[in-house]
């Protein structure tokens, strides 16, 4: 879990289809998210999946999965994460199942995001933040300004101020 965007980002940037296997069992993952945020007391139980939608070794498909987490009052969000539509190019061995991921969210009562690039993860993570604001369990955030300038600049106007005076 994080609030870190940029790092969410950077990770999706850097990402290589099948570098953890070519099987994906959403349906286990959606299980374990739901078992931890059960056990919460937590208002607000949300599951993110960032997915290619095809559940490829779950034994319960997805959709069962999402119906079970809308008993226990968790939403799922789905992002559909990839160039192309298994809808609109079938044949394609990355193409990402958009329709599946649709329903979990719908079934679950999430919403669902289509990225593609960069513009878009930064639209879906505004969008997330709008649907499931949550502003006091966030980490304070720390700006830093850099303050040295003004004590240097003082110390360098004394110094030229000393200099001129010994002239």
């Amino acid at each position: 879990m994080t609030f870190d965007v940029d790092a969410v980002a950077r990770a999706i940037a850097e990402a290589q289809i099948g570098i953890s296997g070519r099987a994906t069992a959403i349906s286990d993952g959606l299980g374990l998210a739901m078992k931890r945020l059960s056990a919460s007391d937590q208002t607000s139980r949300v599951v993110v999946l960032l997915s290619d939608g095809v559940d490829t070794s779950g034994k319960v498909p997805a959709v069962d999965a999402a119906r079970l987490a809308a008993e226990h009052w968790i939403r799922i969000h789905t992002i559909a994460l990839g160039p192309e539509d298994l809808e609109n190019q079938p044949k394609s061995r990355d193409a990402v199942d958009a329709k599946t991921l649709r329903e979990i969210a719908e079934t679950s009562g999430g919403a669902t995001f289509r990225v593609r690039g960069m513009e878009d993860l930064m639209a879906m993570a505004a969008t997330l933040d709008q649907i499931e604001p949550n502003p006091s369990t966030r980490p304070p955030m720390m700006y830093q300004q850099p303050l040295w300038i003004w004590p240097a600049g003082a110390a360098l106007f004394l110094l030229g101020l000393i200099g001129w005076r010994r002239r």
